[in-house]
């Protein structure tokens, strides 16, 4: 097992299991103390008698009797000329006590746990319960022999008694604890120095036996390594434990030029003889001091003018959000905390994209196909492959998102999972290499790199702001949420098994080529996303190789892999997708409850009560008559109906969805501004495309009013870091009775209109729902 650590200005400490034993272990927290037995040799009379006063003085049985000690040879590992025991390990660091340069080795304290079964140790139990044992068990049994390679000083702590710990169960498996303190070899090269980075290894194997006698393995996986998040060292800031090869953690140094020259003036000053007067080397580095100081001076108020300048362009224009606390995951994880809206902007030129309206952007997007032919002949149908030479729109789709934006992104705070997944697709199998926490840019580079790893980078848009302004133009085009996943592959690699996908999707080839092979779809305009066998999908329909500045379209459904040819530069392609969960069969569920609701409450034969005893019985072919009728006669309500509600869809879209873009000051989004409506003003609505109108039934179990209300979504509000994320949002808008329906669709169905000439019953009536829209910027006067 190697322990790595990563030291200056970066430590790793990487605990692996050596082939020689293969084992490694987690550091786990500390263990309960034991007391240990007393074992009495007295008569059967004076045993009774000392029971009676304190029953833990005797055993009522000898331990050695009850785990069979005598019966067997201890000195063979259990199952000899069998198959190789096997001996879990468990790690908790407790403390790194030092680092040292100058002897190349470190310290740790830690305890080390083993597991593994007995079958010999075995004993009847009734309850079920185990036994404890200190050291003085440890010397009768079979124990397996780990020891430190590049060791150089090490011992098991003994106060106030050996800290080892011993517990059988009664099936024969046993728990062997003990806690050590190691100060290990760790071969530093200071050829950078002090921007070095240093690789320490702690190295566990079995002393005398090899993998056909003893086979280590971690106990829990890639957690068996657990650490007090409070370990830190004076030199050395640890930032994060990951697993790789069993486990490891990475620390980076905090050595400043200061505390540099603060230890050359102190190492100077100990090897010097002491006098009376000032040396020639006193004054120099006293004067190398000075500028160094004067450095950090100066670092420290350009950092603070920046700060003053950034709070002030937020205040401005909201441009950089704050950093929330971490929240639990679905998984009980924490998350961490939201990532700061960074932006990540490369220099370009004027966009070819017309962003003047949702339609036209799209009519460019898909630039040269027509919007007619497109929907006709391609949406929902057939891929479409378009192969563009344009030196301008390849310049544009590269600036969108760059391999090196990464390493921005990384240092502001993007986490595995969340945000990014490192995958790679090899021998028919997807290899994941997430860690856990936060995205450190060097490990993230160290997989693209060594292990050819893709990585998928999950809704840009939280970040650039140009395709923001783009996912933002789809959205109010489609009537439908937008996302997208950034993908970027090393060459000779493939990051994806063959699948399709639930969506509708766009590929924009931002840099390097990608190879792709499209299939036959299995289920035509899938519901859901579906990994796909290589023998099951048959020959490709469609292979091509994309390059900068292409675009390709696939339905819902489409199988599709690609991979980026040998030889070339890395891929980096943008996957916009839309359509999710909008069919017509997830309409009719959204609308059919509504309709339900209204036509229950207009006739008397949907309000009247199912048979007895319908629940529990099994054949429901006379259930299957009636609810036919029942469906029948909603369909002739339903074509007499001017107006079908979806109030989930609706209010769904509209609260997940991304915000208006906007490059000036976002007040104008949150808070109103201009003439305050009166009667006798004239208003428009604004933020058409950001406002949805439905009607659903009363949400507010406060409110005695029955029946149903119309309710006013909007997006001006929606926060652009949780876009497409799935974290539970708050819907942004207004609710009004029935009766002010006709009003708001004049105002909808208007370039402007006077509060007079609004079909309400009262003036107030007219006042109060202009003010409630101004309120919340959905209207203007003009």
């Amino acid at each position: 097992m190697i322990l790595a650590s990563q030291l200056v200005f970066f430590t790793c400490i990487w605990i692996t299991l050596m082939p020689n034993a293969s084992a490694v272990a987690e550091i786990k927290t500390s263990h309960p103390r034991c007391s240990s037995s007393m074992e009495q040799t007295r008569s059967s009379k004076q045993e009774s008698r000392m029971r009676k006063e304190d029953s833990t003085k005797v055993w009522p049985l000898k331990y050695k009797q009850i785990l069979h000690i005598e019966d067997h040879d201890f000195a063979m590992r259990p199952g000899f000329g069998g198959s190789p025991v096997p001996v879990g390990i468990d790690v908790q660091v407790e403390s790194i006590d030092s680092i040292s340069e100058v002897d190349m080795d470190f310290t740790m304290t830690f305890y080390l746990r083993h597991y593994w079964k007995d079958e010999r140790l075995a004993f009847p139990s009734k309850t079920n319960k185990s036994m404890t044992f200190d050291h003085r068990l440890i010397e009768k049994i079979w124990v397996p022999d780990i020891f430190f390679v590049h060791s150089k000083r090490s011992f098991i702590h003994d106060t106030t008694v050996e800290n080892i710990m011993l517990r059988v169960h009664p099936d024969g498996n046993v728990l062997f604890s003990v806690r050590i303190t190691v100060s290990a070899m760790c071969f530093m090269d200071f050829s950078r120095f002090p921007l070095d980075t240093q690789n320490c290894s702690l190295e566990l194997e079995s002393y005398a036996y090899n993998e056909e006698d003893l086979m280590l393995y971690w106990k829990h996986g890639n957690k068996s390594l657990n650490t007090d998040e409070h370990i830190s060292l004076s030199q050395f800031f640890i930032e994060e434990f990951s697993a790789s090869s069993g486990f490891a953690f990475y620390s980076s140094t905090g050595i400043t030029t200061v505390l540099t020259m603060s230890t050359i003036l102190s190492g100077v000053s100990a090897s010097m003889p002491q006098v009376s007067y000032i040396k020639a080397v006193d004054v120099y580095l006293w004067v190398s001091s000075l500028f160094v100081f004067l450095s950090v001076i100066e670092y420290a108020a350009v950092n603070y003018l920046t700060t003053v300048e950034e709070r002030k362009r937020f205040k401005k224009t909201g441009k950089t959000a704050m950093p929330k606390k971490a929240r639990p995951a679905g998984d009980g994880k924490e998350e961490g905390p939201v990532p700061k809206q960074v932006k990540v902007e490369a220099a370009c030129g004027p966009s070819p994209l017309n962003f003047d309206s949702p339609s036209g952007l799209f009519e460019s997007f898909i630039s040269p196909i027509k919007t007619e032919t497109f929907f006709k002949e391609f949406w929902e149908q057939k891929p479409l492959l378009i192969q563009r030479d344009d030196p301008a729109l390849a310049t544009y789709y590269q600036s969108l998102f760059r391999l090196s934006d990464l390493e921005s992104l990384c240092s502001w705070g993007i986490y595995y999972g969340r945000d990014v997944n490192v995958c790679r697709y090899v021998h028919g199998k997807k290899k994941v290499f997430n860690k856990d926490g936060r995205v450190h840019f060097l490990q993230l580079r160290q997989d693209f790199d060594q292990k050819r790893a893709t990585i998928q980078f999950h809704q840009p848009q939280r970040f650039k702001d140009e395709l923001w302004r783009v996912q933002e133009k789809l959205e109010c085009y489609f009537g439908s949420l937008v996302g997208s996943n950034v993908y970027i592959t090393p060459a000779g690699a493939q990051g994806l098994p063959p699948h399709y996908d639930d969506v509708e999707v766009f590929i924009l080839q931002l840099e390097g080529e990608k190879h792709w092979r499209l299939y036959q779809p299995t289920v035509p305009l899938a519901r859901e996303y579906s990994v796909e066998a290589e023998d099951r999908i048959g020959r490709p329909t469609h292979e091509f190789t994309l390059k900068p500045g292409d675009l390709l379209y696939f339905p819902r459904g489409t199988i599709h892999q690609a991979d980026t040819p040998e030889g070339l530069a890395h891929s980096t392609h943008l996957t916009i997708s839309t359509y999710q969960r909008s069919s017509w069969g997830d309409f009719l569920l959204d609308t059919i409850s509504g309709l339900v609701f209204d036509t229950a409450k207009a006739d008397v034969v949907l309000r009247a009560g199912i048979p007895r005893q319908l629940l529990l019985q099994v054949e429901s072919t006379a259930v299957a008559t009636k609810l036919s009728g029942f469906l029948r006669m909603l369909a002739d309500r339903m074509e007499g109906t001017k107006e079908l509600h979806s109030p989930d869809m609706k209010e769904d879209f509209a609260m997940n969805r991304l915000p208006p873009y906007y490059t000036g000051d976002r007040a104008e989004l949150v808070v109103p501004g201009g003439e305050l409506p009166g009667l006798d003003s004239t208003v428009r609505l604004q933020f058409r495309d950001h406002v949805v109108l439905t009607v659903g039934p009363n949400q507010d179990l406060s409110d005695e009013t029955q029946g149903r209300m119309v309710y006013v979504y909007h997006s001006l509000q929606n926060r652009r870091d949780t876009h497409m994320m799935g974290n539970e949002t708050e819907s942004h808008g207004l609710r009004f009775p029935l009766s002010y329906m006709d009003a708001l669709k004049q105002i909808w169905n208007s370039s402007a209109i006077s509060v007079k000439d609004l079909k309400l019953t009262t003036d107030e009536e007219k006042q109060n729902l202009v003010l409630s829209l101004w309120t919340e910027c959905l209207i203007q006067v003009v």
